[in-house]
């Protein structure tokens, strides 16, 4: 596949969005292929370009999103709606960014356009979708809901929460918690059906870390077909706060009593009560409660 023009989607509120279009013009200029630049203005905005690029682009027109996992999120989702098979490349500039972690994507601009135009023909990755009330929901590191969930809503009513981080993630965890109520969900897959009454969330993981760098589930792959669950039941303050440490530490919590850890290739999740939800670090509608979560390919220009 021989390149011919770049499209760049743009998330200037990301933590470096303005200094990749500050950058770009001068990087481009020792290279030859055309390209355009089109800043998001409002949400859902990267999808709804990306799925508008999709539709008209060929072989030789590459979509690139520049923005943090939410910008990606939004860019993957609104090629997928096109129904049309085209490789999304990314730079991130965001605060969290795990999606680069994954797959060891440098944080230098520069060196993200050399490496993309370095690619001779696009890695096939997993990404968690699933359709809720005919609207599809797109993760490419995790879905997740209650604390997980009432994290983001809580951090999304900050004005700079594109430039929030695992520290700030963190702290919002333990204000959040006691705001979350135990919650009844019930997951079922081929061979599994679990019930449990006093959960404080549920991770649905595509890659093993999430909220900027929390290794959330240390065997997650993008890359083997699987979706690995994490279920937190109910944990008393100090025994959340040593869970925290055995996470950041050795990543060993998955041993821990409370938590619960399973595998399989698709997931139903019934929400007995409403929860807040997200995926990639963006809200999911609280009437997200009865919904399938499966794998699927996508083209990824890496």
């Amino acid at each position: 596949m021989t390149l011919q023009k770049l499209i760049f989607i743009v998330n200037e509120h990301s933590r470096k969005g303005k200094k990749f279009t500050r950058q770009l013009h001068r990087i481009m200029k020792d290279y030859t292929i055309s390209y355009d630049v089109y800043k998001t203005e409002y949400k859902k905005h990267a999808m709804e370009l990306a799925r508008e690029f999709t539709e008209l682009s060929d072989e030789k027109t590459l979509i690139i999103a520049v923005g943090g996992d939410g910008t990606l999120n939004e860019v993957v989702a609104g090629s997928i709606s096109a129904q049309k098979d085209v490789p999304i490349a990314y730079i991130p500039t965001g605060s969290g960014n795990d999606f680069a972690r994954a797959r060891k994507l440098s944080k230098n601009i520069e060196a993200n356009i050399k490496r993309i135009l370095s690619v001779k023909e696009p890695t096939q990755l997993d990404i968690l979708t699933s359709n809720v009330k005919e609207e599809p929901i797109v993760a490419v590191n995790s879905i997740g809901f209650g604390l997980d969930g009432k994290v983001i809503y809580k951090l999304g009513k900050n004005k700079n929460k594109e430039t929030i981080g695992k520290v700030s993630y963190l702290l919002t965890v333990l204000s959040a918690y006691f705001e979350q109520k135990p919650f009844p969900l019930t997951i079922k897959s081929f061979d599994s059906n679990e019930h449990f009454d006093d959960t404080l969330l549920i991770v649905f993981a595509n890659h093993k870390n999430f909220a900027g760098g929390i290794p959330i589930h240390p065997l997650a792959l993008a890359t083997d077909e699987i979706i690995d669950v994490i279920v937190l039941k109910k944990v008393n303050f100090i025994g959340l706060l040593k869970l925290i440490v055995k996470v950041l530490v050795n990543e060993s919590h998955l041993s821990h009593e409370k938590v619960h850890s399973f595998r399989a290739s698709s997931w139903h999740l019934t929400l007995h009560t409403p929860q807040h939800g997200q995926r990639d670090g963006e809200l999911i509608d609280e009437a997200a409660y009865n919904m399938s979560i499966q794998t699927r390919k996508k083209k990824f220009w890496l």
